[in-house]
């Protein structure tokens, strides 16, 4: 059974969460019209509900993503939606060193940047030890060049632009940053770690020299975007009580320009709970394995089978590099 202490404890660290990650403040300012808004990551899911909120206030918008199709129909829809200027760039992120001309191609056009949105990520799926290619080095650091060093590159070449405009950088990393949710993704927890790891640092060095930037990590859980709807719909998840909408996660980002937290942790409930399970229940990994694979590890492997190959019709966790057709690609 819990003890009482590690019961006050989790209630404890709860509250405290609360207090520390979520934004309390009831009034929100209105972003100002004509904020120069680049988001990397916006041909789908958030970052594409992010770009029409914004549009609706009348920014300029530069959005990035690999699909070039995908990003023009964006573009489309937030030029009828309000979005005063509306460029897109097609670009692969696994290409670590050349990933500074997003920020290179908004400040040419639009003469500053006001609002840096890193939201890229692969999303690799399944068990490590029962998938030999995820074992492949060059798999891991494919999966790292995209959810990791291409954000450190970018950041890097923001940044001075962002001083100009005493400006915001977001960061969308995960409760999986935190809390080790499922073992099938654990390669997307381990690029979430080193993501909390590097820009926690850095928001602590710009605090230490007095920048005028202010950075946001977002701990966001599971947010019921299309692509995840795709993997957990055949799965007992109770929806409205664990995952947060699309619209509102990224009206909650959108915010973030203004009211500037320095954790936006959403849908905050379910997150605080997992964190609070995850310090203060010893026997919070039997309970996740139990969670996980209620028929066993082998009949756990035929239902993460599945999944990866709902993950490879959709694209939305492939095409960062050229793969063999014996695995997925990210």
């Amino acid at each position: 059974m819990v003890s009482m202490k590690n019961l006050v404890g989790a209630v404890a660290i709860c509250v405290i969460s609360v207090l520390m990650y979520k934004n309390l403040s009831s009034t929100v300012s209105e972003i100002p019209r004509g904020t120069v808004i680049l988001i990397c990551g916006a041909s789908s899911g958030i970052g594409e509900e992010l770009a029409y909120q914004a549009a609706e206030k009348g920014a300029y918008l530069v959005l990035v993503a690999r699909s070039e199709d995908k990003l023009l129909r964006v573009q489309e829809q937030a030029l009828k939606k309000g979005a005063a200027a509306v460029e897109v760039i097609s670009y692969d992120f696994s290409n670590v060193v050349g990933s500074s001309i997003v920020v290179n191609k908004t400040v040419e056009r639009f003469g500053k940047l006001d609002y840096l949105v890193l939201n890229h990520a692969a999303f690799p799926l399944g068990p490590f030890l029962a998938n030999q290619y995820m074992q492949e080095p060059s798999y891991i650091d494919r999966i790292f060049k995209v959810n990791f060093f291409s954000m450190i590159e970018i950041a890097l070449h923001g940044l001075p632009h962002l001083e100009a405009s005493s400006g915001h950088l977001f960061v969308t990393s995960s409760t999986f940053g935190e809390v080790p949710i499922n073992y099938a993704m654990s390669l997307y927890c381990a690029s979430k770690h080193a993501l909390n790891g590097f820009f926690y640092s850095l928001q602590q060095e710009l605090l230490a020299k007095k920048s005028p930037v202010s950075l946001t990590i977002g701990a966001l859980g599971l947010i019921w975007t299309p692509d995840m709807e795709s993997l957990w719909k055949d799965d007992s998840i109770p929806v409205d009580l664990i995952a947060g909408t699309m619209e509102r996660a990224a009206k909650e980002m959108l915010d973030s320009y203004t009211t500037r937290p320095r954790t936006l942790t959403y849908p905050a409930f379910p997150n605080n709970f997992m964190r609070a399970s995850w310090y203060f229940n010893p026997w919070y990994q039997e309970s996740a394995v139990a969670q996980g694979d209620q028929d066993g590890y082998e009949a756990g492997l035929a239902k993460w089978e599945k999944k990866i190959e709902v993950a490879r019709e959709r694209r939305f966790s492939q095409g960062y590099s050229e793969v063999s057709s014996e695995q997925p690609s990210v």
